[in-house]
């Protein structure tokens, strides 16, 4: 089952899924010996439809025991342009192996124990277009170091010691590129207590987290949604954006319901508090829509 969403990046072609070791395309054009490796780790490799020559390589489904020593197999292969490495055990060291990658363009650290030793080594990565660092260690430090990332336009320090006159100074070298830090629950408008649910709101359908990733949001027409949470635990609440992004609303104890202003087509994830998925809500075009979390 996937173990966290992110924020998706620019478009990128279909994709798809090869499992590592069945392909012969992989086994010509790749080191046989760093693809049983990644398969070994638990990693998996996808090819781009419309390019075999460039391959995205994954290591946060089944592959969250990956260490430092692990990255030198991604290191061995050719054209990588997409690396997830996201609740993986690596560390700053580990990133010495990804020094010379330089096709990657899209890079995921997030809750990683990488820090500014570690972001020295992407400075050389003249490709990246998406680095997510949330979670991590980084200071204003690393930031220094993607100022010569040119063609970065998207970044995420979510819960990082980056503070905002390091962001402020970033922004001025790359002014393309978008700086995300999140969202301050505290900050956000709290909505009213909602008691009970009339019989007017549609049920949504449930659809229970599994290895298939939901879906980004559409833009629908307006729409308001009760989430009721009958679970024995506190859920989070994130919307899925119209680019893949996740958006935070806070979160709904046991037994308790909240009333959120949507759009139909809309893509609501509920995780647990550890931001593991437990499933999604796709909104119909109800104008009152009721979406129960189950209790099991």
């Amino acid at each position: 089952m996937y173990r966290y969403l992110v924020p998706a990046t620019r478009a990128i072609p279909i994709l798809l899924l090869v499992v590592v070791g069945f392909d012969s395309r992989l086994q010509a054009d790749q080191p046989a010996d760093a693809l049983a490796a990644i398969k070994k780790l638990g990693g998996s490799v996808r090819s781009l439809r419309d390019n075999g020559n460039e391959w995205e390589v994954e290591f946060h489904l089944q592959g969250r025991a990956l260490t430092d020593k692990g990255l030198a197999s991604v290191a061995a292969l050719n054209n990588v342009v997409s690396l997830n490495l996201r609740d993986t055990k690596i560390t700053s060291a580990g990133l010495l192996h990804l020094k010379n990658l330089t096709t990657l363009r899209s890079l995921h650290l997030e809750r990683t124990q990488v820090g500014d030793e570690g972001i020295t080594n992407l400075a050389g990565l003249v490709n990246l277009e998406y680095l997510n660092l949330y979670g991590t260690n980084v200071t204003d430090k690393s930031l220094e170091h993607l100022t010569r990332l040119k063609k970065l336009n998207r970044l995420y320090v979510w819960e990082t010691k980056v503070t905002d006159a390091g962001v402020a100074k970033l922004a001025k070298a790359l002014p393309e590129l978008r700086i995300v830090r999140g969202v301050d629950l505290a900050k956000l408008p709290v909505a009213p207590p909602v008691k009970s649910v009339s019989k007017t709101p549609v049920p949504q359908k449930w659809i229970a987290a599994s290895d298939e990733k939901p879906p980004k949001s559409k833009l629908g027409s307006n729409i308001t949604v009760v989430f009721e949470n009958k679970m024995a635990r506190r859920v989070k609440l994130f919307w899925i954006s119209y680019g893949g992004e996740l958006k935070t609303y806070g979160e709904l104890k046991p037994g308790a319901m909240r009333r959120q202003n949507s759009f139909s087509e809309a893509t609501w994830l509920i995780t647990d508090e550890n931001d593991t998925p437990l499933g999604y809500f796709i909104t119909t075009k109800d104008q009152e829509a009721h979406a129960v979390i189950p209790s099991k």
